[in-house]
């Protein structure tokens, strides 16, 4: 039974946070990202968001393979590891247009916005698996 409740519990705070995660950065948009506490802030927020994610992800993963599970859990994996390596790629690249685009370089400002709605997409695309891999369930 405990079980059943971990797989339960994860996968519903795996829903939350890609959730947030989707519905907290795309206002973010609106910022101008021309000041340095704006690219602070949306760095901030998508490395605790991808950290958060990729926990619970990697306890959906498990508790859904030990209720044998296999479609959940599989996406559940697929999302913890592609998370794991978007937090690396993303933050790499944000990190490294921060230094520029504060110095006045609007191509750098640019190429940041871009990333960030990029960054969007791929949030809204994975809240989308983790969606389809919820309705696969059969109770």
């Amino acid at each position: 039974m405990m079980i059943k409740a971990l797989a339960l519990v994860s996968t519903v705070l795996l829903l939350m946070k890609l959730g947030f995660s989707v519905m907290g950065t795309t206002p973010l948009l609106v910022l101008k990202h021309v000041q340095l506490m704006d690219s602070r802030v949306i760095r901030q927020v998508f490395h605790y968001c991808y950290r958060s994610i990729a926990v619970v992800a990697i306890a959906a993963c498990i508790g859904n393979a030990l209720v044998d599970r296999q479609d959940v859990s599989f996406c559940a994996g697929a999302i913890a590891i592609l998370v794991l390596a978007l937090h690396h790629w993303i933050l790499i690249r944000m990190d490294a247009l921060r230094v520029t685009m504060h110095d006045g370089d609007t191509q750098a400002v640019s190429n940041f916005r871009q990333l960030h709605a990029i960054v969007v997409f791929m949030n809204i695309a994975l809240f989308s698996v983790a969606i389809w891999a919820i309705t696969q369930i059969k109770l």
